[in-house]
């Protein structure tokens, strides 16, 4: 693998190119033809929705470009996840009947690591055999590819989030010499640099479910390749804190949005049901600043993982 260390920058930059050029397509061609309402404005708006389509189809080119077995085969993986969610996007699939289908590109990656391990099967320093492909590796691409987007709805919010755990993982990469982790994490990165430039608020494109799943399941699946597992817990945190909310009020009727004023202050209308609330009702807290907040709090996680990641 030492061949794709020195490649890195240059894929980092070719998909942040790429992909700025296709999303600028994109929005000016109206992309899939899906607005969605904006909630968090003072003047109601629609936005396009779907941008993910562009950074998900960029990704997997240039990750079929190493050409190496691991690469295609998580192009595959990106590639079904991708099909499915644009699905969603397009048509819709029932919440619950989510999870089961996301476990679908979990599928070539579980069967070619079952008959030749691609990595070493192992979950911190236990080694799993056969379960671990026929287990872990789908749990971890079902969970991710449905829990990343848990923490979302605001210009900014998500993509910043993904683009600073993307970012950690390639600095894991680089200080630790790991070039497999360095050549998965380059090409994400440069994509998300470039999409949270059209993301940002005021968005002109969201990302959709159709680049949420698929970029999840990548995110999920680069610690358990690089053997830094143990920090899934530590910056997808306030997604756990979030999922086990929704848990926890799942028979009530709320969202992650609030009531708008004049000023474009968000005003919590729920009482505190959501990590989003929480971060709400820190002050008189505009979109944006409640995305930059969200922001903040990851980089914080990911300053703190990386110190694990060196303690251990």
């Amino acid at each position: 693998m030492t061949a794709l260390y020195p490649g890195w920058p240059l894929w980092t930059l070719v998909s942040f190119i790429i992909t700025a050029i296709g999303l600028h397509i994109f929005i000016t061609r109206g992309g899939i033809g899906i607005t969605v309402d904006d909630p968090n404005k003072p003047t109601p708006r629609r936005v396009l929705t779907g941008g993910g389509l562009v950074g998900v189809m960029v990704l997997i080119i240039t990750y079929c470009l190493q050409m190496t077995v691991l690469f295609l085969i998580l192009a595959s993986v990106l590639t079904i996840s991708l099909a499915i969610s644009l699905y969603d996007d397009l048509r819709g699939i029932k919440k619950w009947n989510k999870v089961p289908l996301m476990l679908l590109p979990a599928i070539p990656l579980s069967v070619a690591g079952f008959i030749s391990p691609l990595w070493n099967p192992q979950v911190l320093w236990i080694n799993l055999g056969w379960l671990y492909w026929v287990l872990v590796v789908p749990v971890a691409v079902a969970g991710f590819s449905n829990g990343g987007n848990i923490i979302a709805g605001y210009d900014g919010m998500e993509v910043g989030i993904y683009l600073t755990i993307s970012f950690l993982y390639l600095v894991i990469g680089i200080l630790s010499g790991n070039l497999l982790v360095i050549s998965l994490s380059g090409p994400l990165v440069g994509m998300l640099a470039a999409m949270i430039i059209y993301n940002w608020y005021p968005s002109k494109v969201l990302l959709g479910n159709v680049g949420s799943f698929p970029i999840g399941a990548i995110l999920g699946l680069i610690p358990l390749i690089g053997h830094f597992e143990y920090v899934l817990p530590i910056i997808f945190l306030p997604h756990i804190i979030e999922f086990l909310l929704q848990i926890k009020y799942r028979n009530l009727k709320y969202s992650v949005f609030g009531r708008v004023d004049d000023r474009g202050i968000i005003h919590d209308i729920y009482g505190n049901k959501s990590v989003i609330h929480w971060i709400m009702n820190l002050g008189e807290m505009t979109e944006k600043r409640i995305s930059m907040v969200a922001i903040l709090l990851e980089i914080i996680l990911c300053i703190f993982a990386l110190f694990i990641f060196f303690i251990l």
